[in-house]
């Protein structure tokens, strides 16, 4: 299986990304001891933790949906709107410890935000596809 167009590349990505996102480590707590703790995804908030399951699942459906481009595009655009609101209940579930300040965000925070930035390519490539076949529906 050969793949053709660069929104599945794109698509596959995000749910790699997401994937490892799930079960990566996202913040350093300060335990009574003074020592630092990280805390995974799964640890810190459940309804992030599925959040960030859905995103991954539905990045991957939305792979499958190949033939249908306007369903890819609304797909990929929620997803976007999951990860966003995935970071959010994230954000707050982490500063709602007290012992969270902002500089004990790990890096693979940052996991999320790229994968809205591929899902966003991935969109444009969709919307850059729908125009090429229109064109070739206007030449025949």
């Amino acid at each position: 299986m050969v793949i053709q167009r660069i929104q599945s590349v794109y698509l596959l990505l995000v749910t790699i990304l997401m994937a490892i996102y799930s079960f990566s480590d996202v913040v350093l707590v300060k335990t009574i001891a003074e020592s630092f703790e990280k805390i995974r995804l799964y640890d810190l908030s459940l309804v992030a933790f599925i959040l960030s399951l859905l995103v991954t699942l539905l990045s991957f459906v939305t792979i499958l949906k190949f033939k249908s481009m306007k369903l890819q595009i609304a797909l990929c655009s929620v997803n976007i709107m999951l990860v966003l609101t995935q970071l959010v209940v994230m954000v707050v579930d982490a500063l709602g410890l007290t012992t969270v300040q902002f500089d004990q965000f790990l890096l693979s925070n940052s996991l999320p935000l790229l994968s809205v930035v591929f899902l966003v390519l991935s969109i444009s490539s969709i919307k850059r596809d729908m125009k090429l076949l229109s064109s070739y529906d206007r030449l025949r």
